[in-house]
């Protein structure tokens, strides 16, 4: 496994971490996001603008919950891999000694043969852990979307809140709740990029 690899797994390790928290935080949000909308539901005619935004916050709520269990299942299998692809390295390098001391050796080649086979089997490795990492960056993007998104959606519903009336004070205060905590996900979702550092 090379230097690289194994920083990036430990990166992947960390992510979960911070996608467990980010995760909770989520879940705050889908719980605020269905206040909102019984408050919407409470505000009747006054609040019709905002039923389909507080059905937007839940959405996107419950999208980032299920994106955040997602790359914990791909930082497992990230580290499943490196695990894989460590073994394949040292069961390389353990022939390649063992070819440089067989001189004069009848048998010397067939060890040519499984030095050639795990060297396409790390080939083939590292293309899938590119792949993992690749997966594990998109996913990581897309929540912050998400987050950008109920960003928006926030400042909007207290724009529509003006015209409910009674109920203004209690989805403006709604709306800068989710807002905060869609800025802890954005956070732990921005360490967690800066965590992968720049793709190779």
């Amino acid at each position: 496994m090379s230097d690289n690899h194994a920083k990036q797994t430990v990166a992947a390790a960390r992510i979960a971490s911070e996608l467990h928290q980010a995760q909770q935080v989520a879940r705050q949000l889908a719980i605020s996001s269905k206040n909102a909308r019984a408050i919407v539901l409470r505000a009747g005619s006054q609040a019709a603008g905002l039923a389909v935004i507080a059905n937007f916050y839940d959405e996107l709520a419950n999208e980032t919950i299920t994106l955040a269990k997602s790359i914990n299942t791909t930082a497992l299998e990230i580290s499943t891999h490196s695990v894989v692809e460590w073994r394949n390295s040292a069961a390389l390098s353990n022939l390649n000694d063992a070819y440089q001391l067989a001189e004069g050796a009848p048998y010397k080649n067939g060890i040519l043969s499984f030095m050639s086979e795990l060297n396409s089997t790390q080939k083939s490795l590292d293309y899938s852990f590119g792949q993992l990492m690749n997966g594990l960056r998109n996913q990581l993007g897309e929540i912050q979307q998400h987050m950008r998104a109920i960003d928006v959606i926030a400042v909007t519903s207290k724009l529509e809140a003006v015209q409910t009336g009674e109920f203004q004070g209690h989805l403006v205060e709604m709306a800068d709740g989710i807002q905060v905590m869609a800025n802890k996900i954005k956070e732990h979702v921005s360490h967690s990029i800066s965590l992968l550092g720049t793709p190779k």
